[in-house]
């Protein structure tokens, strides 16, 4: 019998919403059990696509509360330049800890990162489906292959093509 694992709830930066939406595969946040998306995050994501928040199974949770940011995180935030989708997602997370992170910005994972926080971007919810048994490991590396050309997520290409590989050896693909 199949062990039933449980569902986390995250805390969204607009940078994977958007680059799913682009790839097609949305539908990934399903599998949360929430998706907390802070107000400056949904304008972010609805300035650069037709996102509806309202439509299909993913819970979304609107956030329009402001938590106070203290220390160190407030320095940090400043530090790195964070925007302000970046930093009311942190704010939430220094509130909630057990929540994951999804960003896709270097600047904004390593402040995560730094402060004890799981993170993790696009590329980590479409290998999560595999391990979840959502899509299958060919879905994934099609959607992968499509990247660079469907999508507005940066990344070198040599790092996308070392995931492949990783993902092709371990899956037998």
């Amino acid at each position: 019998m199949e062990r039933i694992r449980p569902k986390n709830s995250v805390v969204c930066d607009a940078g994977p919403i958007i680059h799913l939406h682009e790839l097609e595969c949305l539908h990934l946040m399903e599998d949360f059990e929430k998706v907390l998306v802070p107000d400056a995050v949904r304008e972010e994501v609805l300035k650069h696509r037709s996102v509806g928040f309202e439509d299909g199974d993913v819970n979304w949770v609107g956030i329009s509360r402001r938590f106070p940011v203290e220390e160190p995180l407030r320095t940090m935030c400043q530090m790195f330049s964070l925007d302000a989708g970046e930093v009311a997602a942190l704010e939430i997370l220094s509130k909630e800890p057990d929540l994951i992170f999804l960003t896709d910005d270097a600047a904004a994972r390593l402040v995560a990162t730094r402060l004890g926080f799981r993170v993790h971007g696009t590329i980590g919810v479409l290998i999560r489906a595999i391990r979840r048994n959502l899509m299958k490991p060919e879905t994934v590396i099609d959607a992968l292959n499509r990247l660079p050309v469907k999508s507005s997520l940066h990344i070198k290409a040599s790092l996308l093509r070392q995931i492949i590989s990783r993902l092709r050896q371990e899956f037998d693909v």
